[in-house]
């Protein structure tokens, strides 16, 4: 095969391998060295970026250990089992590079197989850039807020639409109403931070604090002074918070239990509207209020109190992968209108915790970033 491969001129094997799976391809860079060659070539990796669907990163701790685990999905209606759905490409422990000795790394977003992490066991936040596949680091600048006494502190990782400029976001709110709140940015490749108008009258992010990335905006759930509950969203190209449309209008039911994430391309929000029950209200129209409905009602097997649930994937035969808190992973059978565990993950214990999200891995490097310093691992 490899020989009739050979034979071929290098622009179509290139195209030929570009929309072969990550865990393929790195066995593909041993077969020779034209391939090696090809699979290395910068153009090679937007290409495949390009052409490459979102797998997962299931990201684990427990008793100080720390494991990141990078899966591609076979997202296929055959398939019997749901544990066949995910094939582990790649493994590693952030420790690695985050030198910290009490670190409590946490991940803050996923765009174009690019991680944002951060070390919540420092006094200043210590945050990282980081590719999997690569096994590259890019660690930031520590952000510098005028005020140092911050009720709380959210940030946000994405692309922005025309420049596809990387931009790092963070919201630091202020525990005194009276105070304005701030907002900084950093633009990956820039080596400095740089502030910019706060989102107005929000005083507090809720639990589901990363920023959801979505047609080149970044989104959070935030309440004002008054608990009253809604969308900021950050234009990344403008550097601009824009008004949202109104939440959906479900029944007040749990309020903090409500997480923001994206389904089908689509904003949506979760929450429980009982001790057994969540439902997912899906956004069909970017920024169109009446586009709000009502998608899923899904019983849950386990009591839930007032956790948070993350919707993460719906699959092609209609289960739903969820992250139930920093708990665990589950889906939601669409046929037996049951929910189960995902024994694939081999889940830790209630005395760790788990965090998962899309991400699609990549051999684009994080060398592009030519200001930036670059370490490996």
């Amino acid at each position: 095969m490899s020989f009739l491969m050979n034979s071929l001129p290098s622009e179509i094997i290139s195209c030929i391998l570009s929309r072969l799976q990550i865990r393929t391809l790195v066995s593909c860079k041993s077969v020779c060295k034209r391939w090696l060659g090809i699979l290395s070539a910068p153009e090679f990796a937007k290409c495949h970026l390009s052409l490459s669907n979102p797998g997962l990163v299931v990201y684990q701790f427990e008793d100080d250990e720390y494991s990141c685990k990078i899966f591609e999905f076979d997202d296929v209606l055959e398939l019997q089992n749901h544990d066949l759905h995910y094939n582990l490409v790649q493994k590693f422990d952030p420790r690695s590079f985050v030198t910290s000795p009490d670190a409590r790394i946490v991940i803050q977003g996923s765009v174009n197989g690019f991680l944002f992490l951060r070390d919540l066991s420092t006094q200043l936040d210590s945050l990282y850039i980081c590719n999997p596949i690569t096994r590259e680091y890019i660690t930031l600048p520590h952000p510098k807020f005028i005020a140092q006494d911050a009720y709380d502190r959210d940030y946000g990782f994405g692309l922005s639409s025309t420049s596809e400029q990387y931009k790092v976001v963070c919201n630091n709110y202020q525990d005194n109403a009276t105070k304005s709140g701030e907002c900084l940015v950093y633009t990956i490749g820039t080596g400095s931070w740089r502030s910019v108008a706060p989102v107005d009258g929000a005083s507090q992010s809720l639990y589901s604090s990363m920023g959801v990335f979505l047609n080149g905006n970044l989104h959070w759930l935030v309440q004002d002074s008054h608990g009253r509950h809604f969308i900021s969203c950050f234009d990344l190209e403008t550097e601009i918070f824009q008004p949202f449309s109104s939440l959906p209008p479900y029944a007040n039911h749990f309020p903090d239990s409500r997480s923001l994430s994206v389904l089908h391309d689509c904003l949506c929000i979760c929450q429980n509207i009982s001790w057994d029950t969540i439902v997912i209200w899906m956004m069909k129209e970017y920024q169109v209020k009446d586009s709000w409905s009502q998608r899923y009602v899904i019983p849950i097997m386990f009591q839930t109190t007032s956790e948070i649930m993350y919707p993460i994937k719906v699959f092609k035969d209609g289960d739903i992968l969820i992250l139930w808190q920093d708990f665990e992973l589950f889906f939601y059978c669409y046929k037996s209108k049951s929910t189960r565990k995902v024994d694939a993950f081999e889940m830790v214990h209630y005395s760790g915790w788990t965090e998962a999200m899309l991400h699609t891995p990549t051999f684009v490097s994080l060398q592009s970033f030519c200001s930036e310093k670059v370490g490996s691992f």
